[in-house]
């Protein structure tokens, strides 16, 4: 599929994204970074979301130094692939992230941390986001949500851990987490 994407992209009028490659993938991200830099006054400690290619993290954190806030960056996985704490992979069921041995675009060498979340525990949190908050979501955002809200118990009171609402529920209607 791959090399027939390529030649399609050869003719006019057509293009490939290249999702895992482009330069522009990251740099689609910086506006994201600026903006939660400038609504919290550049205010809060700590960056931490799930890793897919890497682009969403290391482009909003871009987008935040543009900023000059430098917060520590922990980049988070499913416990059932934890590619990036042991280097092995595991079947899981998160859609987006844990996909390659080493992300294209993840610079290790910022991350204060990589972490792992149980995705049964991220889809939990998915269906108590919609029931008690009416935050309809899918399993990345589930495991954000549970990495932020212990992040923030190890930090103690007056920090600030800013994490991602990756996509809507829409697409997982049918699905494990919403049954």
């Amino acid at each position: 599929m791959k090399q027939r994407a390529y030649a399609l992209a050869e003719q006019p009028s057509h293009y490939y994204a290249d999702q895992f490659g482009s330069p522009d993938v990251r740099r689609g991200y910086v506006p994201l970074g600026q903006e939660i830099a400038r609504s919290l006054d550049g205010d809060f400690d700590v960056f931490c979301a799930a890793v897919g290619t890497g682009a969403a993290m290391m482009g909003t954190l871009d987008g935040m130094h543009e900023f000059g806030v430098k917060p520590k960056v922990i980049a988070l996985e499913p416990a059932q692939s934890p590619l990036l704490t042991t280097g092995k992979s595991g079947a899981h069921n998160v859609e987006g992230i844990a996909v390659f041995p080493e992300p294209p675009f993840l610079d290790r060498s910022i991350l204060s941390d990589v972490r792992t979340v149980d995705q049964d525990k991220g889809f939990e949190m998915c269906r108590r986001l919609a029931r008690e908050e009416g935050i309809f979501a899918g399993g990345s955002t589930g495991l954000n949500v549970c990495a932020a809200i212990d992040l923030a118990i190890d930090l103690g009171a007056g920090k600030r851990v800013v994490t991602f609402g990756c996509d809507d529920g829409m697409k997982y209607l049918g699905g494990h987490i919403y049954r």
